[in-house]
């Protein structure tokens, strides 16, 4: 072997080892993040190439949002998550020229555009972070922007089969008009989050505690609103179930557990190979792998006594990983057409000169690389539990997440006052 190919095939192995993914370059960001280090995560991915990076703008929002609203900067996080909604609506028809580029290279080298289940969870973690700052019209506003994007997507046929593992966004949508007095309304986006606990058969089993807790407060508006054909429905599929009255309901204060569980899964590369007549040629696309995390409920404690675990209301996980399987054929087909198109083009070259050709062929397997990029500060799943306790007394109330230490409050509330408490856990 000549110096000059040994040197080339030294400079690939070289170039495909420096070729981290996404998800290996924030690795230290996301150790931070796990034990709880918000600030440090802060601090590290401002000094990364993703705060420089254009294409990155998007992403970088995502990501800085979610650090800012797990340290209580609620409007901060806010503002940076409304410059990646933006961003990503602006991207939403991807030009030409972006287009262009990334067929000849590959997928990272192109603008971040959000998996489906990203561009929708932006303005939902916005509307959380508004309601936690009492800014309930605002929450409100966040809420039908998600509605926009879901009918957006489910018209591309992008959003199919993802948002049936989200039935938080219109129970959370209830809980705010609740909190508002609207309870015609709160009616309608319970009956929503119903319909998608529902709209699976094989999810069922996952999402029975949420058709319960979501049947209990449709009956007891329904009841309060004398909304006797709902009532009918409920007590033919469940008529053993009881819920508080909703006068009751009024004379007495509530919290609103929401507790974010788990880390979302990455993306990591997953290679294939394909044979084109003369050679074969690698595709690597990304596919999502399970961060492991031991604490999948958290239990509510009033005053030292149990009041009942939180539910699941929505599953990232599978969002995430329904998103990225909708899109799969179609994006393996694309990656594969400019895989072919880079062959050739190096097989043409290396008839005309053999070591152009290695070259070539060498910058074609090095930049063939998945794109992981994704939103990785997401948690697994989002769970809710709401608490009704005596108004005008101080009250102790405690979560205790499976496997993590319990979190202390002390309450007092107004009659009829809805207050917010969220908690996030990694492991």
């Amino acid at each position: 072997m000549s110096f000059k190919r040994f040197f080339l095939i030294s400079c690939a192995t070289a170039l495909i080892t420096a070729c981290q993914s996404y998800t290996q370059e924030n690795q230290k960001i996301r150790n931070d993040l796990y034990v709880g280090k918000y600030k440090e995560a802060a601090t590290k991915l401002d000094e990364s190439s993703l705060s420089t990076e254009g294409r990155n703008f998007a992403l970088f929002g995502m990501e800085k949002g979610m650090l800012l609203y797990l340290q209580g900067e609620y409007p901060n996080a806010v503002k940076s998550w409304v410059q990646s909604d933006k961003k990503l609506d602006d991207l939403y028809t991807t030009s030409i020229s972006k287009t262009t580029a990334s067929f000849v290279i590959n997928d990272s080298m192109s603008d971040y555009t959000g998996e489906a289940h990203e561009r929708v969870l932006l303005p939902l973690f916005s509307s959380i972070a508004f309601f936690a700052n009492n800014d309930q019209n605002n929450s409100t506003v966040m809420i039908r922007r998600t509605y926009d994007i879901k009918k957006e997507l489910e018209a591309e046929n992008l959003g199919e089969n993802v948002f049936k593992y989200d039935a938080f966004s219109h129970y959370f949508s209830g809980m705010v008009f609740e909190t508002k007095k609207e309870w015609d309304n709160a009616i309608i986006e319970y009956r929503n989050a119903l319909n998608n606990v529902r709209s699976d058969s094989a999810q069922n089993n996952a999402f029975r505690s949420a058709e319960i807790q979501i049947l209990k407060d449709i009956g007891r508006l329904a009841e309060f609103r004398n909304r006797r054909e709902i009532l009918s429905d409920i007590q033919k599929s469940n008529p053993n179930l009881t819920w508080e009255k909703h006068n009751d309901l009024l004379k007495k204060s509530e919290v609103f557990v929401i507790y974010e569980s788990g880390n979302s899964p990455v993306k990591v590369p997953k290679d294939i190979v394909l044979p084109t007549g003369q050679t074969v040629v690698r595709i690597s696309f990304p596919e999502y792998k399970d961060i492991h995390y031991k604490s999948h409920s958290a239990e509510i404690y009033i005053n030292e006594k149990s009041i009942g675990k939180t539910v699941i209301m929505q599953d990232i996980g599978k969002m995430a990983k329904q998103a990225l399987e909708n899109r799969r054929v179609r994006d393996i087909a694309k990656i594969a057409a400019r895989v072919i198109a880079k062959d050739v083009a190096a097989r043409k070259l290396g008839e005309q000169n053999a070591l152009a050709g290695l070259a070539a062929n060498i910058f074609s397997i090095a930049t063939e690389t998945a794109d992981t990029r994704s939103w990785t500060t997401l948690p697994d799943t989002i769970q809710v539990l709401r608490v009704s306790v005596q108004p005008n007394k101080e009250i102790k109330l405690d979560l205790k997440p499976e496997y993590n230490s319990t979190i202390n409050y002390k309450i007092n509330l107004a009659p009829g006052e809805k207050k917010l408490i969220r908690l996030r856990t990694f492991n």
